[in-house]
Formats: C-alpha cells, structure tokens, sequence
C-alpha cells in the first residue's frame, strides 16, 4: 500500500516540478517577445508608438526620415544644391566690376554662381565708337539700355560715359564686361591728378604715357579674363589701334607668368568689329582688303582671329573674325547689307558659340573665375615691365 501511495506521489512531484519548470521557461519567454514586439514597433512609424518612445529613439529617427528621394531634381540632385546655383536676385541693369583705378568691386561676387558653363565676352576700342550700344544690342532680350551709352551731355563735353569695367550677368550665364574707352582724352582729364600723384612717387612719364599704360593694363586684363573680346572701330583702319593690341599682347606673358606658370599662353578669340559702317564698307571688295590687313598685321600674333565669327549665314571655321554692323538710323532702307537688327542675332548666336578655350588648366566656376579676376588685377600692378616700358617710350 505504501508503495502505491509512494508511485502515485513521485509522478505528481515531477508533474508539479515540469509545470514549475514551464512556467519559469514562459516568464524568461515573456520578455523576449515583448522586446521583439518594440523592436518592430519602433520600427513603425505610428504616432502612438512614437509618443511612447524615449528621447533618444526620437532623435534617431528625425535624421533617418526618408525625405531625401522627394527633394531631388530629375538630375538626381538635390534641389537644395540647385537653390545654391541660382542667385537670390537677377540683374536688372549693368554694376561695377573694376574701377577707373583698377580695385575690384566686391557687389560682382553675388551675382555668380558656383558651376562651370559660363561664357566671358569683353568689349574695348576707342571712346565714342558705340562699344556700350553695341553691348546693350547683345544683351536687348533681357532688358533694354542695360550698358547706358553716352548721352547729348557727353558728347557737348567731351566726357565718356564708362569709367572702369562694367558687369553684366545674363541668366544663359554669359557675363558682359564692358570697358571704359582706350587711348581717351576725356580718361587723361579726369585722372589726371591720380597720375601726378603716382608721377612723384615713382618714374611715370608724362600724363600721356601714363594715359596709355592704363589703358594697355585694361587691355592686358581683358586679354587674360574673357573668353572672347569684341576690338570695336567706327573706321577703317587706325594703325596706332593695331599697335596697341600688339603691344599689349607683348606685356601680357610677363603679367600673367607671375601667378600661374600653367597658362601663360592663354589667348582669347578676338572679334574686329566695325560700327555705324557705311554702304562701301559692304561691298565684297572693301571687305577682301580689311581681311587681308587684319590677316598680315596679325600672322604673328597668339590671338585668335579665325574663329568663323563673321557675317556669313553659316559658321565655317578658319574665316577672319571681322563683322560689320551699319549705322543705326530711325529711316533705315538697306541695299547692299542686311538690318542692324538681323546681324547683331547673327553675332550674338556666333559669339555664344564660339570655341571656349580655358582660361587655366584646371575648370573654373564662376566664382573661381572672379577669385582669378583678383589675381590678375594684383598681378598687373605688381609687374615692373610697364615702368621698363613707360621709360622706352619716346
């Protein structure tokens, strides 16, 4: 009897020490699930769930919220970065780039962007020969009389009207520089006593010398900045014009050596332009002579002059960069040559199409080109070969 008593009690024992057993084995169970359920809570992003989350968990997930897919562009770029490329406020009109005294003006910088398909034109020649029109036709589809050109008061003066280099950024990224004029009377009045000032202190010449190294630094700056340069005349031809490109292509090697070694041997394409042209100018055998005196006059020179930029309908390269553009009359009736209207399209499409050579080894973005403005400017006014060339002169 006791050994049935004791047979039926050992199974109970073991009944109640398996039953102890399981349930300790579901309390260890209980917090394994309840982990895994938060872990794929947390995973959801709920309200609820994230209301009952601790700070740490809600500082994670506000950086890893998947929103970046929604802010790019069909470029794959975010369009925060396409914000940055676009400039708060748009040109409405031309600003200062460089003064009469060549200091840069730091107003230019905001208006640039930080991407590398840009295209810099500059214009020079001699005061009164129409180089401000002549930009404010390029630049028309943007606004009109973006370049202010001389007015009556000027001209009754004998002032100019362009002091320095004049900026203009169109939104097809071409910058526009506009230059006061070269070998100026009007230039030689108005700084005069900035010259005097320079003529004691150092071994300048006369007013007229120093007259025509500025304008040979102005010219040399152009040189080593723009992508293209558009030389305006109102006659043919002034052979004391053609030794100034000359010489200021002469001092451009030594002026430029001295920042980068690179790219020394830069030279922008250059467009002989001819304004307020007259009938004659047209005539197929005018036009033969100009080209054979720009290609003799400049057979030895590093510019570029055959760049296709020329009145023609179709772009041939190798064809003299020479473009007429008539006199702009209220009764215009043209016979031999098309309208003013029709061949400033003509230039602007050839011009913006034009070959880019680089400026340096290395691609520059607009503002880097701006940062290199600066290193040109210092480097003209640091060279030593004006002052050798100012005592050389007669």
């Amino acid at each position: 009897m006791a050994s049935k008593k004791s047979g039926t009690i050992i199974p109970k024992d073991q009944e109640q020490k398996d039953t102890d057993g399981r349930t300790q084995i579901k309390v260890a169970d209980r917090p394994t699930f309840i982990l895994k359920t938060r872990e794929s809570e947390s995973r959801a992003v709920s309200p609820s769930q994230k209301n009952g989350s601790s700070k740490k968990e809600g500082e994670t997930v506000q950086p890893s919220i998947a929103k970046a897919p929604e802010r790019l562009n069909i470029f794959g770029i975010p369009s925060a970065a396409k914000i940055l490329l676009h400039p708060s406020q748009e040109m409405t009109g031309c600003m200062k780039l460089i003064d009469e005294n060549m200091q840069l003006c730091e107003g230019a910088l905001d208006y640039l962007q930080d991407q590398q398909d840009f295209l810099v034109v500059g214009v020079a020649g001699g005061q009164g020969v129409g180089k401000s029109t002549i930009m404010s036709l390029l630049t028309s589809n943007y606004g009109s009389d973006i370049f202010p050109a001389q007015s009556q008061s000027h001209h009754e003066s004998g002032s100019n009207c362009t002091t320095g280099i004049d900026f203009y950024v169109t939104k097809n990224r071409v910058i526009y520089l506009d230059t006061q004029p070269i070998l100026s009377c009007a230039v030689m009045d108005a700084t005069a006593s900035s010259f005097e000032q320079k003529k004691n202190s150092s071994d300048f010449g006369n007013t007229e010398y120093n007259l025509e190294l500025q304008s040979l630094q102005f010219m040399t700056f152009l040189y080593s900045v723009c992508h293209v340069i558009i030389f305006v005349q109102d006659w043919f031809v002034d052979p004391n014009l053609v030794r100034f490109l000359q010489t200021a292509e002469m001092l451009k090697l030594p002026m430029t050596s001295k920042l980068e070694h690179d790219y020394v041997g830069y030279y922008p394409p250059i467009v002989f332009l001819h304004n307020k042209a007259q009938l004659h100018d047209f005539q197929p055998k005018t036009i033969e002579i100009m080209k054979d005196f720009y290609n003799k006059a400049f057979s030895s020179s590093g510019l570029h002059i055959h760049n296709g930029v020329d009145m023609n309908l179709s772009t041939i390269e190798g064809q003299l960069n020479l473009f007429l553009i008539p006199s702009i009359t209220s009764g215009e009736n043209p016979t031999f040559h098309e309208s003013y209207k029709d061949l400033i399209k003509r230039l602007r499409s050839k011009i913006h199409g034009v070959t880019r050579y680089p400026l340096m080894p290395s691609a520059l973005s607009e503002k880097n080109w701006y940062h290199y403005v600066s290193k040109v400017i210092e480097g003209l006014k640091k060279s030593h070969l004006s002052l050798e060339y100012a005592r050389l002169m007669p």
